[in-house]
């Protein structure tokens, strides 16, 4: 079995004045390549088809990324409501987060999740801060982030 290589870390970086790029735009690539729906913008491809995310994490390191951003970007029970897919919250962001703990491996980059903007934040409704926080909570919990660290 091959040595896993010792890759600087993010801090490590900024503190010697290097610039870390960060490539994203997941949800424009597979709108226009008709794997993404408009308006809904639910990354389910994560699940439909995980070898063109896993291509697309590839080919924003061969761009130049310093970072293999994991595509979990609206993979929120709210935004995934909208399509009927809340029960795969916990699966698309696994799995997104598996591939990309991968490609940053093979590649010798840095791997980072996504967190997104809620689509139903009201300012002037009361209890709606508190609700935005539970959900987020929700998708970012410990148990989340304790299955994020099976794959460092």
């Amino acid at each position: 079995m091959a040595e896993k290589r010792k890759v600087k870390g993010l801090m490590e970086r900024l503190r010697d004045g290097e610039t870390v790029i960060c490539a994203e735009g997941y949800l424009f690539v597979f709108e226009r390549r008709g794997y993404l729906t408009a308006g809904s913008f639910v990354p389910e491809v994560v699940l439909e088809h995980p070898e063109l995310v896993r291509q697309q994490y590839e080919e924003f390191v061969h761009a130049g990324s310093d970072v293999v951003l994991a595509f979990t970007y609206y993979a929120h029970r709210e935004k995934m409501a909208l399509i009927g897919r809340e029960d795969d919250l916990e699966r698309i962001n696994k799995h997104a987060l598996r591939m990309a703990r991968e490609v940053a491996d093979q590649t010798g980059t840095l791997m980072a999740g996504n967190i997104s903007n809620t689509n139903i934040f009201v300012d002037t409704v009361p209890n709606y801060r508190e609700k935005i926080r539970q959900i987020f909570k929700q998708c970012y919990s410990v148990s989340a982030m304790q299955s994020v660290n099976e794959f460092t």
